[in-house]
């Protein structure tokens, strides 16, 4: 009977153990969901192009004080006729755009306050998130308004995946169509990212990425005060530093940015930058790997002079340049020959495609090479090319400017329509 009554105590220590570690590993996040979705909202946009309606759109965003203002994607409200915001109790609200900044992705709207009970979000760091943390995301995946989904953290300072000026944090939350916009929240209840983008929903799962609400922030408050972002400018093309790099050069660490071109006239040649440096640290920040570089200088207030430490044939080089304002209006001199990246050529849209796949804007493949990176990732001739690196792609003018722009790249992130729907399509160039 004592024997039966110890192995009895052991079995009943050992479920108490077990359930201690399994609530340690598992979180209840029934209060955290309770006190975020009353900030949570839902967008939705008419949506314009070439001055009459096309359709509507939608998406997800986050109050973020009493006034009214709420954060979202550029790519929610772009194009937007109206937009119209619909609160957790159920009721619509017209809302006015501030500012949207299409190389964040980031965008803050506005709606009138008087005589709501507004319950604004606590913004958190993203700069204290740790790989490996639990994290939820809150939004309108396919219109289905207030879903939560959980999940933890991948990756942070995940570049080559969009706009060289996002360092994204990588997810493996559940985010679909609808849930950019909304917000990444940590258990302490505070926003760390805004839901941005999945890599690809036709091929991939556990791949979402969000915006740190660091930068967010900082953009936001850019566009309440001047409705648009400015960024500094060095004027340099850069690719990775690998293997045969460090080797030729025999450098003694990992990481920084190899220089493979400098625009005349900029602060990068004025500082004595040329091609074949490589960065390696900027203001005293490390640059880990060459998708940092964009990313703090366009950090770095225009008409600062800033310092920057590398190397030139293996030897340790110092630098000091003053940045000017980034001014993103497409002026690269795009030429056709950019379009052969790709292996493909490219023409405008006709009316017969927009009928048949029911979009406005694009560029149509008319040609694809064999066993070129375009046919490697899938496309076909007759794909609409709608985004390249979430930047809008109208016209076959664009087109080329975004691949001017984007002329050093490993890889693009294309937007593409077909027969079968839309999905994302990462083209490896190198």
């Amino acid at each position: 009977m004592r024997k039966s009554f110890l192995a009895f105590g052991f079995i009943f220590s050992t479920l108490i153990a077990t359930s201690n570690v399994r609530a340690e590993r598992f979180p209840d996040f029934t209060k955290l969901v309770e006190e975020i979705q009353p900030s949570v909202v839902s967008i939705k946009v008419d949506v314009r192009q070439r001055g009459r309606a096309i359709g509507k759109a939608g998406g997800s965003g986050f109050i973020i004080d009493r006034n009214g203002h709420i954060l979202t994607n550029h790519h929610v409200v772009n194009n937007s006729d109206k937009v119209s915001v619909k609160l957790h109790n159920g009721r619509e609200y017209e809302a006015k755009i501030i500012g949207s900044d299409q190389l964040s992705d980031v965008a803050l709207i506005k709606i009138d306050p008087k005589g709501l009970n507004l319950q604004p979000v606590n913004l958190g760091s993203s700069r204290d998130l740790k790989v490996g943390e639990w994290v939820l995301a809150f939004g309108a995946p396919f219109n289905l308004e207030q879903t939560v989904t959980a999940g933890i953290v991948s990756a942070k300072g995940r570049g080559g995946v969009g706009s060289p000026f996002v360092p994204f944090i990588q997810t493996d939350v559940a985010i679909n169509s609808g849930n950019s916009g909304g917000p990444l929240i940590d258990l302490d209840g505070k926003v760390v990212g805004i839901n941005s983008m999945i890599y690809n929903p036709m091929i991939s799962t556990g791949l979402s990425f969000s915006i740190p609400i660091d930068l967010a922030d900082s953009v936001g408050e850019q566009l309440a005060a001047n409705g648009k972002v400015i960024r500094g400018y060095l004027g340099v093309g850069y690719e990775e530093v690998d293997q045969g790099v460090l080797d030729y050069f025999e450098l003694p660490t990992v990481g920084g940015a190899l220089i493979n071109n400098v625009q005349p006239d900029s602060p990068a040649q004025k500082a004595g930058i040329k091609r074949g440096d490589i960065i390696t640290e900027i203001e005293g920040k490390r640059v880990k790997n060459h998708q940092d570089l964009p990313y703090f200088i366009a950090q770095i207030e225009p008409g600062s002079k800033i310092n920057m430490k590398g190397y030139r044939e293996g030897k340790s080089r110092d630098f000091t340049a003053n940045l000017v304002a980034r001014e993103f209006n497409g002026q690269a001199t795009p030429t056709q020959s950019e379009e052969n990246r790709l292996g493909i050529e490219v023409n405008n849209i006709g009316n017969g495609i927009r009928q048949q796949l029911g979009i406005e804007s694009g560029v149509v493949v008319t040609e694809v090479e064999p066993g070129s990176p375009a046919q490697r990732s899938g496309i076909s001739k007759g794909d609409v090319i709608t985004e390249i690196n979430q930047r809008e792609i109208r016209n076959t003018r664009e087109f080329f400017e975004v691949m001017a722009d984007f002329s050093n790249a490993n890889k693009l992130l294309v937007l593409v329509t077909g027969q079968s729907g839309s999905d994302y399509r990462m083209i490896y160039l190198r």
